[in-house]
């Protein structure tokens, strides 16, 4: 019998779509649960006979989802070429390019959407007894934040299925940095300061397999073909004059947002989310405690390019 207990593995591959080799240094998230689903395309075989019974149907392309929360915190240490937040792969494969800034004092690290060079991960999910493994994976994520729990990104994956073999569980070295929560923190809206519990972005990446009949197992690799950004807040409802949520909605105003700093005053576990510009598109009504909210439903939308959202980790 196997237990539940599951650890993610994961390395940026060196040729897209080539599985990597991986070994225990490749582990060290501490995952949420991971879970992996195997897509098998099924060719039925509708010939027609006499008999109303069917034919035994051919497995063909297989695919692989993966999918896994993690809290989001920073390196515990000054960033550098070796020392990046954990998340650092898993955020890149899921189009969210890195820039790591060196300066003395101020290091950090800095991830911003990307529309190409966008690397592939091997991921593999160990499961007690079970090894699964999937290549060529390209990905989405969530970041959800609520009052007094830590930022949680929720990541889901798509890529080729490999194999699934016996293998015994390993012992990796997990991240030790306990993450922030959110308490105290900055949130702004278009110079707005709303009263809400709860904000959420999601990238909303495409996914697409990218289909080779050269490739074993049908497919070369999982490919980002579009985003479109969008977000959720529970802001107090609030008057007019303080802030127009319905007026904005509707002459389509742009706002600028940020939440953070999150996290300690020093120690290098602090990050803060943004955009540019944030387009309302749904403002709807909710209650929490008794209080009136207006619920809103916004888009994150580009102002130069790829820059429409930024999540910065800093001291």
């Amino acid at each position: 019998m196997l237990t539940r207990r599951r650890i993610v593995v994961a390395k940026i591959e060196s040729v897209e779509g080539t599985g990597e080799a991986l070994v225990v240094g490749d582990a060290g998230i501490l995952a949420i649960d991971p879970k992996f689903d195997a897509d098998f395309k099924m060719h039925e075989r509708n010939s027609q006979f006499t008999s109303l019974s069917p034919q035994v149907p051919i497995p063909g392309a297989r695919g692989a989802k993966i999918s896994f929360r993690a809290e989001l915190k920073g390196a515990g240490a000054a960033y550098s070429a070796t020392v990046k937040p954990a998340l650092s792969p898993y955020l890149r494969a899921c189009g969210l390019a890195e820039t790591i800034d060196t300066t003395l004092g101020s290091e950090k690290a800095t991830y911003l959407p990307a529309s190409s060079g966008v690397p592939s991960l091997t991921i593999w999910v160990y499961e007690d007894g079970v090894i699964k493994k999937a290549r060529g994976c390209r990905g989405s994520v969530k970041f959800s934040g609520k009052l007094g729990e830590p930022v949680f990104a929720e990541f889901s994956f798509e890529g080729v299925y490999t194999e699934v073999i016996d293998g015994a569980m390993i012992a990796p070295t997990f991240e030790a940095t306990v993450p922030p929560v959110v308490l105290g923190n900055t949130l702004t809206l278009d110079a707005f300061s709303p009263v809400a519990e709860s904000l959420s972005i999601d990238l909303s990446n495409t996914l697409t397999l990218r289909s080779s009949i050269g490739a074993t197992d049908g497919y070369h690799s999982a490919l980002i073909t579009d985003r479109k950004p969008t977000g959720q807040m529970d802001p107090e409802m609030t008057t007019v004059a303080a802030h127009d949520f319905f007026g904005k909605w509707k002459s389509g105003a742009t706002a600028a947002l940020t939440f953070g700093p999150i996290g300690p005053v020093d120690g290098y576990n602090k990050f803060t989310l943004s955009a540019p510009k944030v387009v309302y598109t749904s403002v709807g009504e909710g209650d929490r405690v008794g209080n009136l909210t207006a619920d809103l439903g916004f888009m994150l939308c580009r102002n130069t390019g790829d820059d429409e959202f930024k999540l910065e980790f800093v001291k």
